[in-house]
Protein backbone atom coordinates (compact mmCIF):
# COMPACT_ATOMS: atom_id res chain seq x y z
CA UNK A 1 0.00 0.00 0.00
CA UNK A 2 1.57 2.98 -0.78
CA UNK A 3 0.98 6.38 1.30
CA UNK A 4 0.37 9.44 0.46
CA UNK A 5 3.63 11.06 1.87
CA UNK A 6 5.94 8.31 -0.29
CA UNK A 7 7.60 11.57 -1.67
CA UNK A 8 7.94 13.59 0.91
CA UNK A 9 9.61 11.07 3.00
CA UNK A 10 11.94 10.25 0.36
CA UNK A 11 12.79 13.99 0.38
CA UNK A 12 13.61 14.27 4.07
CA UNK A 13 15.37 11.19 3.48
CA UNK A 14 17.58 12.61 0.54
CA UNK A 15 18.38 15.63 2.27
CA UNK A 16 18.86 14.55 5.78
CA UNK A 17 21.61 11.63 4.74
CA UNK A 18 22.99 14.39 1.99
CA UNK A 19 23.63 17.14 5.32
CA UNK A 20 24.58 13.98 7.83
CA UNK A 21 27.40 13.43 5.22
CA UNK A 22 28.21 16.83 5.25
CA UNK A 23 27.63 17.93 8.82
CA UNK A 24 31.52 18.60 9.08
CA UNK A 25 31.24 21.17 7.19
CA UNK A 26 28.16 22.85 9.09
CA UNK A 27 29.79 26.86 10.14
CA UNK A 28 29.47 27.21 13.94
CA UNK A 29 26.63 29.64 13.71
CA UNK A 30 24.65 27.18 11.98
CA UNK A 31 24.88 24.39 14.53
CA UNK A 32 22.18 25.28 16.68
CA UNK A 33 19.71 24.98 13.58
CA UNK A 34 21.47 21.80 12.86
CA UNK A 35 20.33 20.48 15.80
CA UNK A 36 16.61 21.40 15.91
CA UNK A 37 16.70 19.96 12.72
CA UNK A 38 18.01 16.84 13.68
CA UNK A 39 15.66 16.66 16.59
CA UNK A 40 12.98 17.28 14.08
CA UNK A 41 14.37 13.82 11.50
CA UNK A 42 14.12 11.43 14.51
CA UNK A 43 11.58 9.38 13.22
CA UNK A 44 13.60 9.30 10.09
CA UNK A 45 16.69 8.15 11.86
CA UNK A 46 16.97 4.00 10.20
CA UNK A 47 18.92 3.28 13.87
CA UNK A 48 16.11 4.69 16.16
CA UNK A 49 14.07 1.80 16.10
CA UNK A 50 16.57 -0.72 16.78
CA UNK A 51 17.73 1.32 19.84
CA UNK A 52 14.24 1.25 21.42
CA UNK A 53 14.21 -2.59 20.89
CA UNK A 54 13.91 -4.44 24.23
CA UNK A 55 14.99 -7.75 24.62
CA UNK A 56 12.25 -10.49 25.45
CA UNK A 57 9.52 -8.18 23.53
CA UNK A 58 8.17 -8.41 20.26
CA UNK A 59 9.62 -5.53 17.75
CA UNK A 60 8.04 -4.18 15.03
CA UNK A 61 9.44 -1.57 12.96
CA UNK A 62 7.93 1.57 11.91
CA UNK A 63 6.31 2.45 8.71
CA UNK A 64 4.57 5.33 8.11
CA UNK A 65 5.21 8.85 9.33
CA UNK A 66 2.61 9.77 11.76
CA UNK A 67 2.84 13.19 10.90
CA UNK A 68 0.83 15.31 8.35
CA UNK A 69 1.31 16.44 4.77
CA UNK A 70 2.03 19.93 5.72
CA UNK A 71 4.84 19.01 8.30
CA UNK A 72 6.27 17.20 6.17
CA UNK A 73 6.59 19.71 3.28
CA UNK A 74 7.99 22.51 6.18
CA UNK A 75 10.38 19.88 6.80
CA UNK A 76 11.60 19.59 3.52
CA UNK A 77 11.47 23.33 2.98
CA UNK A 78 13.65 23.89 6.04
CA UNK A 79 15.78 21.26 5.02
CA UNK A 80 16.44 23.04 1.42
CA UNK A 81 16.69 25.95 2.93
CA UNK A 82 19.47 25.00 5.58
CA UNK A 83 21.52 23.19 2.68
CA UNK A 84 21.44 26.26 0.64
CA UNK A 85 22.48 28.64 3.41
CA UNK A 86 25.19 26.48 4.29
CA UNK A 87 26.50 25.68 0.73
CA UNK A 88 26.54 29.72 0.80
CA UNK A 89 28.26 30.03 3.63
CA UNK A 90 31.04 27.49 3.05
CA UNK A 91 31.63 29.04 -0.38
CA UNK A 92 31.96 32.88 1.44
CA UNK A 93 34.64 31.23 3.56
Amino acid sequence: MKNDNTLLIGQVLQLRDKLVAKRHAIPSSMLGEWSRLQKRTTDFDINRPFDMAIKGTRFTKPNVYGGSNGELSDLVNSLKEFNKRMMRSKTHH
